[in-house]
């Protein structure tokens, strides 16, 4: 792929490379994660593409070149920047580093691209970050193909209301009387609801944010997400 056509995307994280450029990891809406090689942009006040490199900038791109790592060719907004602050921020970067560990470079995933996008515009808006963050989470391990049945059992049996249930990470709920004696368990109304999205719920947040963190600590085998781990003290220190 030696030159390409302007597509809509996002960085997702940036490093100097030599003197005044910078190697960008995007998020791209045709081609997923790609890297660059942006030229000359560090130390030049009058270089306008430095301004828009930064994380949460919706941006058009084209790049150039044979190898691995593409050359930027041309960079133009594609809308305002979201500027975010505080949670809203940390919650973005921790969007951030989940495209960055989960997905390889090449592999279009246009659903996560717009999904991705949209829950930018609802951090910037103010929404609930947590409910933004769990609405991600669940789309994504569905296109990685880990996606959780919040309706049935491991046996194929429909979750029951009024039964209490274990989760077994990548293999799903199973009925507490078969279940380790130290698992952790949910009852059937709160799985329900999170099969419905109905986050009004009580427990339903809390259960998704757990039960997806299982399964993304699964994938992630055993590394940290630094930005999960800003957030949670962040969060610590404001309750």
């Amino acid at each position: 792929m030696a030159d390409t056509e302007l597509t809509s995307a996002f960085v997702l994280h940036a490093r100097p490379f030599k003197e005044t450029s910078l190697i960008v990891e995007l998020f791209t809406e045709d081609y997923g994660r790609v890297n660059v090689l942006a030229k000359g942009v560090r130390g030049n006040r009058k270089n306008s593409n430095r301004a828009l490199l930064q994380p949460f900038q919706p941006i058009k791109v084209s790049w150039i070149g044979r190898s691995e790592l593409k050359t930027l060719k041309q960079i133009e907004p594609d809308g305002f920047a979201h500027r975010l602050k505080g949670i809203a921020s940390l919650s973005a970067l921790y969007l951030n580093e989940l495209l960055l560990r989960l997905f390889i470079q090449w592999d279009p995933h246009l659903d996560i691209f717009h999904l991705y996008k949209t829950s930018l515009q609802h951090l910037h808006a103010g929404d609930k970050p947590n409910l933004i963050l769990r609405e991600f989470e669940l789309e994504l391990l569905d296109v990685l193909g880990y996606a959780i049945d919040w309706q049935h059992d491991i046996y194929g049996d429909a979750i029951e209301d009024g039964m209490t249930y274990a989760f077994v990470p990548e293999q799903g709920f199973i009925p507490q009387l078969q279940a380790p004696a130290d698992s952790w368990l949910a009852n059937g109304a709160t799985i329900l609801a999170v099969a419905d999205h109905h986050w009004n719920i009580s427990g339903a947040p809390a259960l998704a944010r757990k039960v997806c963190r299982l399964n993304i600590d699964q994938l992630l085998n055993g590394k940290e997400l630094n930005s999960r781990k800003l957030l949670q003290q962040t969060l610590a220190m404001q309750s």
